[in-house]
């Protein structure tokens, strides 16, 4: 997005996308921007089979996301997201559910992008 369109443009499209994770969650959910271009949405009390169907529901509003350019008069819009699922394990470290989130993030960007992936 910011080789393509400029800085400026792919942090207004992180601040929509930000926003709309805010308003998906609810009660103990949580989200958070966890690095550049990256997000986190804690589900406490949410089974992996509803963190999925979420995750699908953010990949395709994302989706449908418009933007008009200020530098120039176009429309962008398609803009993807990949997202990975990973469920807590009782008593497991913290690193090690992080990882495998960040394990499951990348096997969506391996398979193509504006995908899903859960392990």
């Amino acid at each position: 997005m910011n080789d393509a369109y400029g800085h400026l443009f792919g942090d207004r499209v992180l601040r929509v996308v930000a926003k709309m994770l805010q308003s998906s969650v609810k009660g103990r959910d949580l989200a958070a921007r966890y690095g550049g271009e990256e997000f986190a949405v804690l589900l406490p009390a949410t089974p992996i089979k509803g963190a999925v169907a979420l995750a699908d529901a953010i990949r395709d509003a994302t989706q449908k996301l418009q933007f008009k350019r200020t530098d120039k008069d176009e429309m962008v819009e398609g803009i993807t997201i990949s997202i990975g699922v990973s469920i807590y394990r009782q008593n497991e470290p913290l690193l090690q559910f992080i990882n495998r989130a960040d394990e499951a993030l990348y096997a969506a960007k391996r398979a193509g992008r504006n995908r899903i992936a859960a392990m």
